[in-house]
């Protein structure tokens, strides 16, 4: 790298895309970027190229990131080139063997693009002041063996004979400074190591022996400086006994040492311990809770949708909240009954930064769990007040899971990954909330783990079935379309209810392939029906959230449809009013692209969420589904029948169509038929079946029960 030439970067993994990614940012941040795709071509391709930095993965199916690290290490040209590991494990084994092979620092993955350009920086940076310390010594070990630099001898007592003009510079000492003996050395230490200093010059004088000591005088500025000075005790045969010495100033590397832990074991953003550093505190803070019989909590703490933050006001933004409120528990944690001081010199810090918006808090005593509770309800509390962010009031809550030693866990591991499985049943319960870990916590996660791992696979091996329910019009009752429906056979887990898998598939992503499966599935068999000379059947489906926020979404399903050898006009896409509300305009933008194509757009759930009518207005939508919720209800007590109404009423003024789901009961069906609710889909008519059983149910129903739904 040149003073003109940007740093180059070689980004070593076998995954394309993160290759593609990792290099798109760091060309973004000015960085020259070579690429290698297995540990088994780094040396080629670092030969070629001679970056001065590698980013290198760990798992790889050729030549893993250990050792292609140590093939780097070995050879001359790549001894102290630095080298960052990346991977997805973050356990200490794999921590503790990427130092061992020469990594120069490690990072788990995903990993925080925003970050990674400073990050490599500093190590180059690093990297410049090693070269340059190298250089130096070199330098300065050939200047020693022939100018004596920094080099000085004394007699039997102590007195320098001489004190060289070269050592005055590297203590930073004006030339009128007099030091003649070795105790006037020892004067210049700062007070805090003083006394040390003088009892190890007084041990050598007295016993004539050998050693080294490190210590801190005052430099000319006050600044501190660090000594490190090596005396050597030597009997000449005709002048008894004398010491020799080196003087060597070595400030800037306990600062660059300084700089390597903290940023090992702080959090560059809020000066906080990260999950590395708390889950050290933690062990020692069990060892004293085992001696002292006493217990222990562990807090996982996450701020609720705080994405929305960085992805609104950008990162700084988010980054200064991160601060504010890492400040506000670090205070309410100072101010706890439950902070300890484990030992006369040792204070326990209680909070740190786990990574992106998750905290974890370490109560190092506590009496009972409900102790953990009360600092859970201030840490909560601590956040009621916004932050201000240049002129924004930024209002943020949190989820915290609690883990309680020794009842949750005897190790560090555990207890910490029990607090985040709390954690995560915090969020299901609805976040801005606590939630303490239990066993049968512990066996849903196990569960959830195992149906995700199943999941994953259950797409490729076939393992989904589109089952659909009738919708009848309110008049005749008549079939005039339906609703496709997943479902998941597991050869060993059996039935598995959507209400497991589907919040799993929605927190993995796989809601997308799998939403897909179901669209095209549905326009498969609605055109074999149209081969049976069935009539022209309409079908709603589903998609979620994430489908929603597909690039290209209109382009996508419309192919998917005309591919399957039906017109979009016959497939009804359903979306929960708070997707269509999480960002107004683009969503506009989207169902106008939808519609474009033909598809008809259902509001699902109506009434459980916004339910305005402003917006209803400015979206480009076709049906309202009635909540099941509110259907259950009619013909009982309550609002529900007044509910149902104002719908029906409010979809007619805009000149929607009403669907109500859930209809279970002859009372229920009266009221939706009276009402005019357009059609109708609910148990009494018929559960969700599969393809073959919906076919034998219309035909059993007769052929005059169906009809085509008008264009």
């Amino acid at each position: 790298m040149t003073d003109s030439a940007p740093a180059r970067v070689l980004v070593v993994d076998d995954d394309e895309m993160l290759r593609v990614l990792t290099g798109a940012a760091l060309e973004a941040a000015g960085f020259s970027v070579a690429e290698a795709d297995d540990g088994a071509r780094l040396l080629e391709v670092f030969r070629c190229e001679r970056p001065d930095v590698v980013l290198l993965d760990v798992l790889m199916p050729e030549l893993d990131g250990f050792a292609a690290c140590a093939q780097l290490r070995a050879d001359p040209l790549g001894q102290h080139v630095p080298v960052l590991m990346m991977t997805g494990l973050d356990d200490v084994e794999s921590i503790n063997r990427a130092y061992e092979v020469g990594a120069t620092d490690f990072v788990t993955k995903p990993i925080n693009f925003d970050l990674l350009g400073h990050r490599l920086r500093y190590m180059l940076r690093a990297k410049g002041t090693a070269d340059a310390l190298r250089a130096s010594e070199a330098r300065l070990a050939l200047a020693q063996r022939i100018a004596r630099l920094a080099h000085w001898e004394a007699d039997a007592q102590g007195r320098f004979t001489p004190w060289s003009a070269e050592a005055y510079e590297v203590l930073g000492l004006p030339r009128e400074t007099n030091v003649r003996t070795l105790q006037e050395l020892g004067w210049l230490a700062i007070e805090d190591d003083r006394e040390r200093v003088e009892v190890a010059f007084d041990e050598a004088l007295r016993r004539g022996t050998s050693f080294n000591l490190e210590f801190r005088i005052a430099g000319p500025g006050g600044e501190p400086r660090t000594l490190y000075v090596v005396v050597l005790a030597e009997t000449v045969t005709d002048l008894g006994l004398r010491f020799i010495g080196t003087v060597q100033d070595i400030s800037e590397r306990r600062r660059a040492e300084q700089q390597i832990h903290q940023l090992a074991y702080f959090d560059a953003v809020t000066g906080l311990p990260n999950r590395a550093s708390i889950r050290s505190r933690l062990v020692q803070a069990l060892a004293l809770a085992r001696r002292n019989d006493r217990a222990l909590a562990v807090l996982s703490i996450d701020l609720d949708h705080f994405q929305r933050i960085n992805d609104t006001l950008g990162f700084a933004a988010g980054n200064e909240v991160l601060r504010a409120v890492g400040e506000r528990f670090r205070v309410v944690l100072r101010a706890s009954d439950s902070m300890t001081q484990l030992a006369e010199t040792f204070v326990l810090e209680a909070v740190g930064r786990a990574a992106g918006d998750e905290f974890i808090a370490l109560l190092p005593e506590v009496g009972s769990a409900e102790d953990a509770a009360v600092v859970a309800r201030r840490l909560r509390a601590a956040l009621a007040e916004p932050f201000a962010v240049g002129d924004q009031e930024i209002y943020v809550r949190t989820s915290i899971g609690i883990s309680v030693y020794p009842d949750d866990g005897s190790s560090a591991d555990d207890l910490l990954k029990h607090a985040d499985s709390a954690l995560a049943q915090a969020k299901r319960e609805g976040r801005d909330c606590y939630q303490f870990f239990t066993t049968a916590l512990n066996a849903r996660a196990f569960k959830r783990l195992t149906l995700e791992m199943h999941l994953r696979r259950a797409l490729e091996r076939d393992q989904f079935q589109v089952w659909f329910q009738p919708k009848l019009d309110y008049r005749e009752l008549g079939v005039c379309g339906f609703e496709a429906l997943v479902r998941w056979l597991h050869p060993d887990l059996g039935r598995v209810s959507p209400a497991e898998f589907i919040p799993i598939a929605e927190e993995t992503g796989l809601i997308v392939p799998i939403g897909e499966w179901v669209l095209a599935s549905a326009a498969r068999q609605l055109r074999a029906w149209d081969l049976q000379g069935r009539p022209a059947y309409r079908c709603a489906v589903n998609l979620s959230a994430l489908q929603f926020r597909v690039k290209d979404l209109a382009g996508r399903v419309a192919k998917v449809v005309e591919d399957a050898g039906i017109t979009p006009s016959r497939i009804e896409l359903e979306l929960t009013e708070s997707v269509l509300m999480e960002d107004g305009q683009a969503a506009i933008r989207t169902l106008e692209e939808l519609k474009s194509h033909g598809f008809g757009i259902a509001v699902d759930d109506f009434g459980t969420g916004y339910s305005s009518l402003s917006y209803l207005k400015r979206l480009p939508i076709d049906v309202l589904k009635i909540d099941q919720s509110f259907v259950r209800e009619l013909g009982q007590e309550g609002d529900d029948a007044a509910i149902v109404g104002t719908i029906i009423s409010m979809a007619r003024s805009l000149d929607l169509k009403v669907v109500a789901e859930g209809v279970e009961t002859e009372a229920q069906l009266a009221f939706l038929r009276a009402q005019a609710c357009d059609e109708l889909q609910g148990f009494l008519f018929s559960p969700p079946l599969p393809a073959a059983d919906i076919a034998a149910w219309i035909d059993a129903r007769g052929a005059g029960a169906a009809r085509e739904l008008s264009a």
